[in-house]
Order: C-alpha cells, then sequence, then structure tokens
C-alpha cells in the first residue's frame, strides 16, 4: 500500500491539491451514536441531544488512552440487569407499549457510574488542549471542567435525559439505562455511550465547539504547539530516499470508513521472519516522518465521504477500491462508480450501461491540459482481525483513459452477447458484482443451497480482471465450469416452471437470471463466441429443442389434462443428461415427446383455439430434431462453454410466431 500511497501524494502534489493533515493525538470520535451535552457557565447541564452523523463526521477529540477532551465516552446513567427489565427496557424501546415513566424510574436505582468510571470521566474533565488562545471556546470549556464536580455532572444530565424521553425514547432510553449481566461485576461491565461537551453561551466565540471550523481550529493551534521540525539528518535514506532517523514508533492508521481502519504498515518484532534481515518493526521498512504524515493525509484525501464513488468505494465490510488520475481536475469523473454501484439497480440511472455514458462523456469533456494521461486503480484488503488494523494490496493495475473507456465499451458488448429472453431483463453487472453472482449456489426448487454466503468461485477483484485485463482460456474456462455448476438448478426450477404461466417464477428468481446470463454472455464473448455464431450451434439448438417440447408439453396438459401439468416437463426431465451426454437426451426425449407430437398433429386438424401454436411447436421439433442427429454422435460430451450456451438457449426466445404464420402452419400441414 505504500507504493500506491506514495504514487498518489506525488500526483497530489503535482497538481497543488494539499490535503488536511491532523494531529497524531487528535482523532475521529467513534462509529455510532453520539451526544451533545450543553454546559453553562456554571457547570451544569442546560440539554442533551443526539447529534447527526454528518456533525459527529467532522468532529474530533484530543488526547490518549488516559483520557480525551472535549469529547470522551461516558456510561448510561443507571444499570438493569434482571429479564423483567430488560424485557420492559426492550418493549418501550421498540414501541411496543407505552412508556410508564413511574415504573421506569422504579428499575433504575442501580448507579451505573462505578468509582472506576468516574476516575475516568475526571481525567477526561481536566485533560488540557495545549496552546489554546485564551478568548476561545475551547479554553472556555475548559475552565469549567477544570473545577467541573462529576455529581453535579451526573444529576444536571439525568434531568434532561428524563425531560427527552417522552418525546423521543429510542434515542435517549441508551443514555439512561445499561442492559448489563447478571453474571459480571457491576465494575467491569457498565457499557459506553460517546459525547462531546460544548458550551450553552457560545455566541460570544464564532463557532461553538462541536462545529468543523473549531475542530481546523483546534488542530492548527495543537500542531503549532509543536516545535518546528529540523530536517532529519541522518546517513541513512528512507525508501523514498529522503533522510531518515529512528522514530521508534508505528506507523499512523487511518479510519477509512466506520469498521475499516488500517495501519500505514503493520510490522512488528513478533514476527520472526523480520529477523532474518536484521530489521524489525518500523526499521524493517524505514520511512521518516514527513513522508509518514505525507502518505496518512494522502490516502485521508482519496478516501473523503465527498469521493465515495468518484475516488472510492467501499466492496465488502472488509475491502475497498481506490482510484486516481495523474490529473486531478476541478470535476473529477466518478471513476469508482464504473467498477461498482451503490445505488437500486432498477433504475436505469444507475445501471453500467448509463454510468459508462456519463462516465466517458465527462472524461472527454476534459479540457486538454486537465485530462489524465493515466489511470490508477487498487484495491485494499484487510487482514483479520479487523482490530490489527493490517491491510495488504491484492489488486492494482495502471491505465491509461482510452483504455478503461474501450473496456467499458467491451464489456457490455459482451453482456449484451444474448438473444432476447422473454419475461427477464438482462441486467448489465458491475465489474464488482460479478463474484456475488457467480458464487451463489441454487437447489432445483429455486432456494439458495448455500445459504446467503455463497461458495468462493471467484473473489471480487476478479471482475475488475474481466473488465481490465485480457482473460487466458484456461481462466474462463474454469469460471464458466463453475458458474454453470452452480446456477444449474436455479435454470431447471426457471426453465420447468415458466411455461406453466402461473405466476410460478418469482421476480426476484427472475431478477437473478438477469444478472446470471449477461455473465454467461459476456464469458463466452470473451472466449471468442458471439451470438450470432452460438445460436446456430448444437448447444444452443438443442437448449431451443428441450424449451420446445417443455412449451408444447405444458400446451397438451392445459387443453388435455384441464390444466394438471407434472411435476417435471418433458424438456427439463433431461436437462441434465443433455448438458452431458446430448446424444442419449435427444433419445430420451424422442421416446417421451411422441405421445405429445402426435396430440399436436390431431389437435391441429380440429382447428380448435391455439391449434395453429401446437402446430407451431410440432413443426419447430421437426425442423430442429433431424438436424440435430445428423450432428449427434454417441461419443459427444458438452464442455463448459457448450453448457452456458445450451443454459442460453433453453430460457431464450423461441423463433416469433405471427397469426400469419399459425394459419400457414395448419394449412401446410392439411395438405
Amino acid at each position: 500500500m505504500l507504493n500506491e500511497l506514495h504514487q498518489l501524494s506525488v500526483t497530489l502534489a503535482s497538481n497543488n491539491i494539499k490535503p488536511q493533515g491532523w494531529h497524531p493525538q487528535y482523532n475521529l470520535l467513534p462509529n455510532g451514536a453520539c451526544y451533545r451535552i450543553w454546559l453553562s457557565d456554571d457547570g451544569l447541564v442546560s440539554d442533551v441531544e443526539l447529534m447527526s452523523k454528518d456533525l459527529v463526521r467532522v468532529c474530533r477529540k484530543f488526547g490518549n488512552n488516559q483520557g480525551t477532551f472535549p469529547a470522551f465516552n461516558i456510561a448510561p446513567l443507571y444499570r438493569v440487569t434482571s429479564k423483567e427489565d430488560k424485557d420492559y427496557y426492550k418493549a418501550i424501546y421498540e414501541g411496543k407499549i407505552e412508556l410508564d415513566v413511574g415504573y421506569l424510574e422504579s428499575i433504575c436505582t442501580a448507579d451505573n457510574w462505578v468509582p472506576k468510571f468516574r476516575k475516568k470521566i475526571l481525567r477526561c474533565l481536566r485533560t488540557q488542549i495545549p496552546n489554546a488562545p485564551e478568548k476561545s471556546a475551547i479554553t472556555a470549556l475548559m475552565k469549567i471542567t477544570a473545577s467541573l464536580d462529576i455529581d453535579t455532572l451526573r444529576s444536571t444530565l439525568e434531568k434532561h435525559v428524563w425531560k427527552k424521553l417522552s418525546s423521543d425514547i429510542k434515542a435517549y432510553l441508551p443514555l439512561l439505562i445499561y442492559n448489563g449481566n447478571e453474571k459480571k461485576q457491576p465494575e467491569d461491565d457498565f457499557g459506553s455511550i460517546s459525547i462531546i461537551l460544548d458550551l450553552t453561551n457560545w455566541e460570544r466565540f464564532e463557532y461553538p465547539i462541536a462545529n468543523e471550523n473549531t475542530t481546523k481550529q483546534v488542530n492548527d493551534w495543537l500542531f503549532a504547539n509543536e516545535s518546528d521540525l529540523q530536517p532529519e539528518r541522518s546517513d541513512q535514506l528512507d525508501a523514498f530516499g529522503a533522510p531518515y532517523a529512528d522514530l521508534g514508533e508505528p506507523m499512523p492508521s487511518v479510519r477509512l470508513t466506520p469498521g475499516f481502519e488500517v495501519a500505514l504498515r503493520s510490522m512488528f518484532h513478533e514476527q520472526v521472519c523480520q529477523f532474518r534481515y536484521g530489521k524489525a518493526d518500523d526499521k524493517s521498512f524505514p520511512i521518516n516522518k514527513a513522508n509518514r504524515d505525507t502518505l496518512k493525509t494522502s490516502l485521508e484525501w482519496i478516501v473523503k465521504p465527498d469521493n465515495e464513488n468518484i475516488t472510492w468505494r467501499r466492496i465488502d465490510k472488509d475491502a475497498m477500491l481506490f482510484i486516481y488520475p495523474n490529473k486531478v481536475p476541478e470535476v473529477l469523473p466518478k471513476f469508482a462508480a464504473l467498477f461498482g454501484n451503490t445505488e437500486n439497480k432498477s433504475d436505469i440511472t444507475t445501471r453500467f450501461e448509463k454510468v459508462a455514458e456519463e462516465f466517458s462523456k465527462t472524461l472527454k469533456g476534459l479540457e486538454t491540459k486537465q485530462k489524465p494521461e493515466n489511470i490508477h486503480v487498487f484495491a485494499l484488503q484487510q487482514i483479520p482481525p479487523a482490530l490489527s488494523k493490517r491491510a495488504k494490496v491484492i489488486f492494482s493495475r495502471n491505465l491509461t483513459p482510452g483504455g478503461l473507456i474501450n473496456a467499458a465499451t467491451e464489456w457490455q458488448q459482451g453482456c449484451h452477447n444474448l438473444p432476447p429472453i422473454t419475461k427477464i431483463d438482462p441486467i448489465t453487472p458491475f465489474p464488482l458484482s460479478i463474484a456475488k453472482i457467480a458464487n451463489k449456489v441454487w437447489k432445483q426448487n429455486g432456494e439458495r443451497a448455500d445459504g446467503k454466503r455463497g461458495v468462493m468461485l471467484m473473489r471480487y477483484y476478479q471482475g475488475m480482471e474481466l473488465l481490465l485485463d485480457k482473460s487466458m482460456p484456461l481462466q474462463l474456462l474454469r469460471i464458466t465450469g463453475g458458474v454453470t455448476s452452480n446456477s444449474l438448478g436455479l435454470i431447471l426450477f426457471v426453465g420447468n416452471n415458466l411455461p406453466r404461466g402461473k405466476n410460478l417464477v418469482k421476480k426476484e428468481l427472475k431478477a437473478e437470471i438477469g444478472n446470471l446470463f449477461p455473465l454467461l454472455g459476456l464469458l463466452l464473448y470473451k472466449s471468442g463466441i458471439n451470438k450470432e455464431a452460438y445460436m446456430q450451434d448444437t448447444a444452443y439448438l438443442i437448449g431451443q429443442l428441450l424449451k420446445i417440447s417443455d412449451e408444447l408439453h405444458a400446451l397438451y396438459c392445459e387443453i388435455k389434462r384441464e390444466g394438471e401439468v407434472p411435476p417435471q416437463l418433458a424438456g427439463n426431465s433431461v436437462f441434465i443428461t443433455a448438458s452431458e451426454t446430448p446424444a442419449q437426451a435427444l433419445a430420451l426425449l424422442s421416446t417421451r415427446m411422441n405421445p405429445y407430437i402426435a396430440w399436436a398433429d390431431q389437435y391441429r386438424r380440429q382447428g380448435k383455439d391455439k391449434s395453429g401454436l401446437a402446430a407451431w411447436y410440432k413443426r419447430q421439433y421437426g425442423l430442429l430434431m433431424p438436424q440435430l442427429h445428423q450432428k449427434m454422435t454417441e461419443d459427444i460430451r458438452f464442455g463448459d462453454l457448450e453448457k452456458a450456451q445450451l443454459f442460453i438457449g433453453y430460457l431464450a426466445d423461441l423463433p416469433k410466431l405471427t397469426n400469419k404464420q399459425s394459419t400457414e402452419e395448419v394449412c401446410s400441414d392439411d395438405k
């Protein structure tokens, strides 16, 4: 990751972009809910409110594990442990019963601010931010908290929590009560709530404490407090050629998104392999302080919330994608959106085709001096456990803008490498969605065989490889084989139920086919097989024959058996055999279809409703079967690519039937 970030820092410097740097002891607030506690000049709580997520993101706290300020964690005011009390808590929190203030007061008896925790709160209240100007909101707050009594803080806070409960139970009940574990001691089980202190009378200053401007002011004061760093003097150079002096401290970390924090590099002396070279920890890859700060601020710049779907996007809970050009125009194209989109895919404006079109327009519309010559893409994977903050780069590419646009165009051509499919809306998947589609395993009843986890046929970055790289034939065969094997149950279920015409195939399963088939079309396209060719080949035609057989069988049951259809239609019953030994499947199908073919011949002579359709099915069957018999040998076997064509042929539309054709079919058979 360091090499990628170094390239990014060079890019930012060449574009005169100076990312915001943060003091190493001035950290983001924890994820989740955070409350602002307003203090009057005499140290009394005048109000408490749940802060918005946007405000929480721009606030920070100074300090370390011993104490932080002006934000820190407190415990809920009371602790309950009995099942009865916990059940009541849950019921009022979920709105299942009305709040009974009297009863709630009766269970709030165990003070949750234990002596051990009070000492920690006291350390936080006494924490001082160095170099803060005398006439500033922070200094005014520090003067109040320097003599603030904890009992006064707790009692006045509780008063306002009770007031707020009646208006918003969900927001303020967690601040009042902690559901404890009765098997644990109160000193070791008191919970945690994030808060930030603010001034009731903040108007005399420019901004309140919990404010983006105040946050930046404090950051400037903290940096100003440090003595100017002299250029490092050393005979040793760091990894990037700058003077290096041993810092004796780990590399800084960056919180990329909630729940995803990584250290720029994590090496520690317990990894014995390092001693092979006589260097461990930060000495194994020396980077001086200035470069460390630059790498950290570069990573913080690329992952800014405003840059989501532009320079970054989250792939999964433990993986992220980063993209940046070597020139940074005023309006950046949505680079990351081209690889994956978090929006609703049913919306036409968020589909791959539209995103690719807008991306291409934006990129081509840039002024010549702003157009990038290359684009760097890399993916970061967190290494468990998450608390270790370790991560590694598992995908990295350098691209040209034209190459990326061409790759997106070819991707669409591949995903459109399909014939029409009635009742199914094929949706071009984003590259980062490919693995999720491929890894699903289906039963023949239309249910997932793997729960919601999927098998590990593909990693998410392999979808990006399909987009950007020239695919190797063996890789394509492996993926195609896995996809057809995993999706066989889904194809069988959908193919067996669509002809029945009773809405037995839910829209969710149709959507699954709409995701799966573009992937099959893409794999065939990448293998050099276009629809104009494979629609004339044996595997696809057998799929069509099985579909015709199912349609004719279903029509027979509708008319002859008053809609009573057997569990499995004729073509569907030999589908698995057809995917392995097609000659044997055709022999079986010929036998099974004889009564339905004979019925179709008799029925079309009667000239009744749908007789033209029955005659047309019979004629199409009669045209395909001899043609396929000529191509069949006993030893013919289908490979993975042929199975994909069989799957498509089985659900693809049959040749269009018009009213005129229906009449002509009946008349020609009568002659």
